[in-house]
């Protein structure tokens, strides 16, 4: 009985020896913070305050674009209102806490053995023991406040052919070398800005490698005069003056399976190899290249079990930087003399077959 009272006794002492996380940690502080900002109404009408205009440019598929958005900024006044957010702190426990229940762990043994080494029995037995407490974050959304009145700026797009002019200039090297007109505006309507293909009344093909190229546009309106501008960069104009005289760059792959022999052992891999890439040439005009492809293996592929495939790019820069990792999937061929590739004369022959008259290809 004495020992049965001791076990009991003990277990009712455990059973309150103490609390867990019951003061609230450091960092939990009760505050008020601003949450966002907007305005309200608006406190006065709305003022003009200048004209100004943005304009950039795009160079896509070999075309330079450039695109432009002249607007007026107008200022007024608004009401500003701030939205508030008090956050607080209220604890909630104990958890699970149970004096008999820890008692009967306690006096039965088993669930205070297997807490030694069962994580989640322990912090059974800590719960039922200890009281346990937890605090939960609670936000309560307050009243907005006034921060009073503020300037605003917002843009009109407001502009018409009719209120003055857009003058694009196209420049090389520092001088203009063409002018042209930018309309089709009609006012209100407009979300943005419009574009218009500079390819179309410039010829790039006489800019020179290296030239320096830049544009700007001029807008007079109301008697005030704006202009803005930008720089075209390097390999942007390379771009340009390439593809202003040709559609782009190829050259021809011809792969192989059955074809890395090793003659000594008599044995072939059906690895895919590459027998030989072509020179790379300037293409301009129509016509497939997959079918002058295809007449090309019909005439070259001498091992008859090749195929003869294209790589082209906008540039021939492109077609070397495009397909550089493709040699991580191929091996080259080896132990047998490579077959010839075809030169430019054999490619122009299966235009002449194909009956691309319009097509036209060049060396680099």
């Amino acid at each position: 009985m004495r020992v049965a009272f001791l076990v009991i006794a003990i277990g009712f002492l455990l059973s309150g020896c103490g609390t867990i996380n019951a003061g609230r940690p450091s960092y939990m502080t009760d505050r008020v913070y601003e949450k966002s900002r907007y305005y309200g109404d608006a406190t006065s009408p709305a003022k003009f305050s200048h004209y100004d205009m943005n304009v950039s440019y795009e160079i896509s598929d070999g075309d330079l674009e450039v695109k432009v958005d002249p607007f007026e900024v107008y200022t007024q006044e608004k009401a500003l209102y701030a939205v508030k957010v008090e956050e607080s702190y209220e604890r909630r426990g104990p958890i699970r806490y149970s004096p008999p229940l820890c008692v009967f762990s306690v006096v039965t043994v088993f669930p205070v053995l297997f807490a030694t080494f069962d994580r989640q029995i322990a912090d059974d037995l800590q719960e039922r023991c200890y009281k346990v407490y937890e605090w939960d974050k609670k936000t309560k959304p307050l009243p907005d406040e006034s921060l009073g009145v503020q300037t605003v700026k917002f843009k009109g797009r407001n502009y018409r052919d009719a209120e003055g002019s857009l003058i694009f200039h196209m420049i090389v090297n520092g001088k203009t070398v063409s002018k042209m007109g930018l309309t089709g505006f009609k006012g209100a309507e407009r979300k943005g800005p419009y574009s218009w293909t500079v390819n179309d009344w410039v010829d790039f093909s006489g800019i020179d490698e290296g030239d320096a190229l830049s544009g700007s546009v001029l807008n007079i309106r109301n008697g005030v005069y704006l202009g803005k501008g930008f720089k075209i960069g390097k390999e942007e104009t390379e771009t340009l003056v390439y593809r202003s005289k040709y559609d782009g760059a190829f050259r021809l792959r011809y792969t192989c399976r059955l074809c890395n022999a090793n003659l000594t052992d008599n044995f072939y891999t059906d690895q895919e190899v590459i027998i030989w890439r072509t020179n790379i040439f300037n293409y301009k005009g129509r016509g497939s290249l997959d079918f002058v492809a295809s007449c090309i293996e019909k005439r070259f592929d001498h091992l008859r079990h090749g195929a003869v495939s294209v790589e082209d790019a906008d540039a021939p820069d492109d077609v070397y930087k495009d397909y550089q990792y493709l040699s991580d999937h191929y091996v080259m061929v080896r132990g047998a003399r490579t077959p010839r590739e075809p030169d430019i004369d054999d490619i122009r022959s299966c235009i002449r077959e194909r009956g691309y008259s319009d097509l036209e290809i060049t060396e680099t």
